[in-house]
């Protein structure tokens, strides 16, 4: 076994279907509850060599017990789940996965393609289709049809190449094609795997398709097909991920779709762009600063719902607005304007101190500038989250210190 017993990796076939067996998932639960007493990972490793446990059997064992006590977090029923670390973090959040498959729900069956341990074939299956999912990595494939069986879904696994399987006529299709490669993430959608084209192309015939990417897809990638919906994720201050939505899946002409989730992937809020994305003007500091969720950024439906608390933009290439009045909204944090000071040190850690103003939270907008280096520079004030906030500001001609404290 590696001097790092727990280091991320995917068993073979054979010990995959060892690991979902009797005798596996006994394993398993004994060093899962040697982990939750404390003991540590080097020492059940030791363990499970001492008692003549095979190494690669001993090496997933422990990898699994690591990724059953971290998917705790995520699922209510991990303890009866069999995951491994990469796997897992590979994985998307479940409340990005049951928003998805919302999207499912009035289809009879459902074409699962690049499955991994099948976050989204169970979460489509749990609104009622038939799932068959696909994927060419085997040991994934036996974990997933234990998970299937574990929550009782109705989850077929195949193994083959997604871009060889014929899918099924009339069967709405959902990919989430691997964003990794060599350690670094990958942004363009024809460097995915497979590439979105391909796989776009080789499902062409689906009455639905939906593929799962990275939020920070380009809006401008020569690969986003015309026709399609890209809805962002968003579940509290995380964005988790972008959807590509088309034909029958897609809502309407939607071009852009912002979607607030609460944790279970019920949509707290949601706005759609049918049309190119609205420009507020830059106007003066006002009273109030809006700074919008991501998701809505992403979508470019950010000026649009400024426009609707009568807001204005601060410059031009900043997501910032700022309004005269407060209005309540889901889709911005608001801080009430306290000051507007020049972007120097000294004025800053001056004003601060004069003002007593408790907590302070440091951000910067458009400025590359060094967060800790700049909280030295204004005098090391105490710093804590919901606290005031001074917002280091890029303008169009010059930048600017906004300081505002929260409104709810």
């Amino acid at each position: 076994m590696p001097s790092d017993p727990a280091a991320s990796f995917d068993p073979a076939p054979d010990v995959a279907r060892w690991l979902v067996g009797d005798a596996g998932l006994d394993v398993l639960a004994d060093v899962v509850r040697e982990l939750d007493g404390g003991t540590a990972e080097l020492a059940v490793a030791t363990r499970l060599r001492r008692d003549g446990l095979a190494p690669d059997r001993a090496r997933i064992a422990l990898d699994a017990a690591v990724a059953r006590r971290r998917a705790r977090a995520r699922f209510p029923d991990a303890d009866a789940l069999v995951l491994t670390t990469s796997a897992l973090e590979q994985s998307s959040h479940p409340a990005a996965s049951a928003a998805r498959a919302a999207r499912y729900a009035d289809a009879a069956s459902t074409t699962d393609l690049c499955s991994g341990i099948g976050g989204d074939a169970l979460a489509i299956a749990a609104r009622g289709p038939t799932v068959v999912a696909v994927d060419r990595d085997a040991a994934r494939m036996t974990l997933l049809e234990h998970n299937a069986r574990v929550r009782g879904l109705d989850v077929t696994a195949v193994v083959a190449d997604v871009l060889a399987y014929p899918v099924p006529a009339g069967s709405p299709v959902h990919a989430d094609p691997g964003r990794r490669a060599a350690g670094r993430r990958l942004r363009r959608l024809s460097e995915l795997h497979p590439p979105v084209p391909s796989l776009l192309a080789h499902v062409a015939p689906a009455p639905g398709v939906g593929v799962a990417l990275s939020p920070a897809v380009d809006l401008a990638d020569p690969a986003l097909p015309a026709a399609a919906e890209l809805e962002f994720l968003q579940l509290g201050p995380q964005l988790l991920e972008a959807s590509l939505w088309l034909g029958g899946l897609r809502h309407g002409s939607a071009v852009a779709t912002a979607t607030l989730l609460a944790a279970d992937g019920a949509v707290r809020e949601r706005r759609t762009r049918t049309a190119p994305p609205a420009e507020l003007p830059v106007g003066e500091v006002g009273s109030v600063l809006l700074e919008p969720r991501a998701a809505a950024v992403r979508a470019r439906l950010h000026d649009t719902l400024g426009e609707e608390l009568g807001a204005r933009r601060l410059a031009r290439h900043r997501a910032l607005l700022t309004a005269d009045a407060h209005v309540p909204s889901p889709w911005f944090d608001a801080w009430q304007v306290e000051a507007v000071l020049p972007l120097r040190a000294k004025d800053i850690a001056a004003w601060l101190r004069s003002a007593d103003v408790g907590p302070v939270e440091l951000a910067t907008h458009g400025l590359d500038a060094d967060p800790v280096a700049w909280w030295r520079r204004i005098g090391r004030p105490p710093r804590g989250p919901a606290g005031t906030r001074v917002h280091l500001v890029r303008l169009d001609d010059g930048a600017v210190c906004l300081i505002g404290r929260p409104l709810d």
